[in-house]
């Protein structure tokens, strides 16, 4: 039950003080990695041939024979044969806690529980068969269904009670944002027509005329009423995270930001801590406080504070506050700045107006502590700008970093002020093959369903563009891999090898690999204010950097998500592959 209830969580999306027990990493003297192609991104020119690090930090990079005059007789020699060397990998929106949390049941056959999506017909055939094949089973949790076929009005709880008379079920849409729930389920969550919604126009359970609920609940309505019951044991939830940053690194990533986990940051981030201490935490870590419900924000600094002074450590950072400010397109939650075509009176919603938002940032500003906001809809964007525009204007030019993240509508208007206003613009390269269906783009029109996430207009605009993978689940980890998310960003297109993939409009929003790259690198991070230290190979920044056999300018884009890299390096030390 625990696991089903931790399924729910997550799908609605959609360190630690030094003690005795700390591990100490082994200091990795002076090295020179040589017969390299090195591309740094650095200011003085983006190739090189040879690099010396000297324990955590990067001391020389440039040619082969200037290496030398860095070099001592204690110096360790790494021939790279020819290996294409470039900066570490740096996701900045991702969900390790989350991915840690919705672990796939062993032997559950995925297949035999994942929803038709042709129509409504197959879908109650295949709930029939289901009820008829699990008589047995007490709780019913499958999906996902698809939100279009039930615009605008949502599925009804009606519908599951005839299949499912007294059975608590609850089916996930293909969005990731909302649920479909019968009355058994309803009433075992205590959800009547007294329920208080969390967030309106955001997070609420749609009602009937007579106040009752329909059964859809959008966002997260029900998040409150979970309460603690989200989170799985110590154990298998540090086992989980722990799986996922291995496989994060074994891809080249370094440095990541986690950007929420709910009401469950104490169990995730001791989890992190635990792997810190032991050794094992394979990344630089940014841990964040997630603000998903109105009454967060009173509390929000003292409980970053409190959470940096608890976990904090050298790899386990808290500079962030997150805020779920919108929904999503697809089920008319995200914030738009004209109505839905689906609903004309329903505009979407965000979690705070410009005046609780400016005020907000103006004390972030003044404590030093960054902002991440998740913005999918062009009202979302244009409030955040406006709130950080007004404490520019009353404190001059921001001391923090401030990011908006997917961004699939942005008012074309709006574009210039990411540059002006110095606000990163944070985009999700996966979701660029259509992965959450055909509803949003219902919704949201012809006109603003071409200008989807339009990536190369920011670069065109002199944005700070970043990218990252935003991946809440087991089942959807491994699309975090960053040279998917590179490959996604060019061909705007699903990156499997077919090339009859549709490519999301409009074309012109496609990049190229080496703003790709950027987005991962050095713009990543200015995003997490780390441009100083990290985000390019050069003198005096940290030794992050990954290896790879094959030169990705000379592999086809449509197989740039096969690279694997040979190695992966933090701070000097391997901590995947090798050498």
């Amino acid at each position: 039950m625990r696991r089903v209830v931790c399924c729910l969580a997550g799908l609605l999306l959609l360190g630690c003080s030094e003690d005795a027990t700390r591990v100490v990493r082994p200091e990795p003297g002076k090295v020179l990695y040589g017969n390299a192609l090195i591309y740094t991104q650095g200011a003085d020119g983006p190739w090189a041939e040879a690099l010396v690090t000297d324990g955590e930090d990067i001391v020389f990079v440039g040619s082969g024979r200037d290496a030398e005059r860095f070099v001592d007789e204690n110096t360790r020699r790494m021939d790279l044969r020819g290996a294409f060397v470039m900066p570490g990998l740096i996701d900045t929106h991702t969900h390790p806690g989350l991915v840690g949390t919705l672990q796939l049941e062993e032997g559950v056959d995925r297949e035999a529980q994942t929803l038709p999506t042709r129509s409504k017909e197959d879908l109650y055939s295949f709930l029939q068969r289901y009820a008829d094949d699990h008589f047995w089973q007490p709780f019913v949790m499958l999906g996902s269904w698809d939100v279009h076929q039930f615009l605008p009005d949502g599925p009804r709880k009606e519908d599951l009670d005839r299949i499912f008379k007294y059975k608590p079920v609850v089916l996930t849409d293909n969005s990731g944002h909302s649920l479909w729930l019968n009355s058994s389920a309803l009433w075992l969550a205590g959800v009547d027509e007294d329920t208080p919604d969390l967030s309106p126009g955001l997070s609420y359970f749609v009602r009937d005329a007579d106040g009752e609920p329909t059964g859809w609940v959008k966002e997260f309505a029900i998040m409150a009423i979970l309460g603690d019951y989200l989170v799985p044991g110590k154990d298998e939830l540090k086992q989980g995270i722990g799986e996922y940053l291995d496989f994060l690194s074994a891809n080249g990533v370094t440095t990541l930001m986690d950007a929420g986990n709910f009401g469950s940051h104490d169990a995730v981030y001791e989890a992190v801590s635990d792997l810190d201490r032991e050794g094992k935490l394979p990344v630089r870590y940014f841990g964040t406080f997630h603000i998903w419900a109105p009454e967060h924000i009173d509390v929000a600094v003292e409980e970053l504070k409190a959470l940096r002074e608890k976990y904090g450590s050298n790899r386990l950072v808290f500079e962030t506050i997150k805020i779920h400010f919108d929904g999503v397109a697809e089920i008319l939650t995200a914030g738009m700045l004209e109505p839905y075509v689906t609903e004309p009176d329903n505009r979407g919603g965000v979690l705070f107006d410009t005046e609780r938002l400016t005020e907000f940032v103006a004390e972030l500003n003044r404590e030093g502590i960054d902002l991440h906001l998740h913005t999918v809809g062009d009202r979302a964007a244009r409030v955040a700008l406006d709130a950080v525009e007004r404490v520019q204007k009353e404190q001059g030019r921001l001391g923090i970093e401030v990011s908006l993240s997917h961004l699939e509508t942005v008012a074309p208007e709006d574009i210039p002020r990411f540059k002006q206003l110095g606000v990163h613009a944070n985009f999700t390269p996966h979701w660029f093959g259509g992965l959450f269906g055909t509803a949003g783009a219902h919704n949201l029109g012809e006109e603003r369903a071409f200008r989807s996430q339009v990536i190369q207009h920011f670069v065109d605009a002199g944005a700070n563009v970043t990218l990252s993978s935003d991946v809440v689940s087991e089942d959807e980890a491994h699309r975090a891999a960053p040279f998917i998310g590179m490959q996604m960003s060019v061909t705007r297109r699903e990156y499997t090898d077919s090339r009859e993939d549709i490519v999301m409009d409009p074309p012109s929003a496609r990049t190229i690999l080496e703003t790709a790259m950027s987005g991962y690198t050095i713009n990543a991070a200015r995003q997490l204010g780390l441009a100083e230290s990290q985000g390019s190979l050069e003198p005096g920044k940290k030794a992050d950097f990954v290896v790879l056999d094959r030169n990705p300018f000379d592999v086809e884009i449509q197989r740039l998500h096969t690279l694997e890299p040979r190695a992966v390096v933090v701070g000097g030390v391997v901590e995947s592959g090798s050498l």
